[in-house]
């Protein structure tokens, strides 16, 4: 579901959110500015836990800077894209999966106009 950032989020959805929030030990975050949305309150809550020796903490892979950064326990600077290629080959996982790469040919295939064009971008571009 993608919601824009003004809309509101229905009240069983906002129930689940805070009470992950109020559990997880552990938030890993790709590809996002943790920008204030009311999605951010799980990343936040985990930083604070490990912050006072409470669980583990908050991972964050992107490549943008967040509000989050200074509480992270890590931060992996990179593409989304090729964090997960190089996790999935660490952990010695198939990639892709036949059963989603076919939902995801699938979702293509019945979504033509959605496409993705992010630029390719090195090390040395600004951020």
């Amino acid at each position: 579901m993608v919601k824009m950032m003004d809309d509101t989020l229905r009240s069983d959805l906002l129930e689940w959110l805070v009470a992950w929030s109020a559990r997880a030990s552990l938030c890993v975050t790709l590809g996002t500015s943790l920008c204030g949305m009311t999605s951010d309150e799980i990343p936040r809550a985990a930083a604070e836990r490990f912050a006072v020796g409470q669980g583990d903490g908050l991972v964050i892979i992107g490549l943008q800077r967040t509000f989050y950064d200074e509480a992270t326990s890590l931060h992996i600077w990179g593409l989304c894209d090729d964090v997960m290629k190089l996790l999935a080959k660490e952990l010695r996982l198939k990639i892709p999966e036949t059963k989603a790469l076919r939902r995801g040919e699938e979702w293509v295939r019945n979504h033509p106009r959605l496409t993705y064009n992010t630029p390719v971008r090195s090390a040395k571009d600004p951020m």
